[in-house]
């Protein structure tokens, strides 16, 4: 029998976290099994504990693999620092309800787990990537004079932060018709970001 590459193994731990995506997402972290899991990637529960030793050590890797993968926000340096933040709070909202890797491990993270450390630990870092960019904007807007130097930083800084949970519980939890949720995402961010000391 021809051992595997790691290539081939690489390629089975893809399968299985693929699967775990999918599942972890339709069932949350204490309802899932590994045997879910299995099922799900077409393998034996042996060859998912080949890889991962438990639930939570998947769990952990699947989460790591998306996020590592997400590309840092790309400001336009056409447009005004404000405008940029309003785009990236826009991007950061379609992350979470556009189907996709990062939307199944966000939604998992934020909704499927059962407050595990090492998995909070990983929403952690994910809402420190969030506050840094947030904050980064905004510390452009002040230095071109767009927000009052001394405005309440720390307390724009969360408002900016709700506006992104708001309007995405708005938009993915509300009864909003499907054809005007960008309009409406959009107009609120707007709206929202509007309300900044200039």
């Amino acid at each position: 029998m021809a051992r595997k590459t790691k290539e081939d193994a690489q390629k089975t731990r893809d399968q299985i976290m693929d699967a775990a995506e999918s599942v972890f997402y339709d069932k949350g972290f204490t309802l899932t099994t590994m045997s879910d899991i299995a099922e799900a990637a077409k393998l034996s529960r042996g060859a998912v504990y080949g890889h991962y030793k438990s639930k939570l050590e998947l769990a952990t890797a699947m989460a790591e693999r998306v996020i590592d993968q997400v590309a840092p926000f790309q400001g336009d340096a056409g447009i005004s620092p404000l405008l940029n933040l309003k785009q990236y709070c826009l991007q950061e909202i379609r992350s979470y309800i556009e189907p996709s890797s990062i939307q199944k491990v966000l939604f998992f993270l934020y909704i499927g787990i059962d407050d595990s450390p090492e998995l909070l630990q990983l929403r952690y870092a994910w809402e420190k990537k969030r506050i840094a960019q947030i904050d980064a904007l905004l510390k452009q807007s002040i230095s071109v004079g767009e927000l009052k130097p001394d405005a309440d930083f720390e307390l724009i800084s969360l408002y900016c932060q709700s506006i992104i949970e708001g309007v995405f519980s708005i938009v993915h939890f509300g009864n909003l018709p499907e054809n005007q949720c960008w309009q409406k995402a959009e107009q609120l961010c707007e709206y929202g970001l509007q309300r900044l000391p200039t």
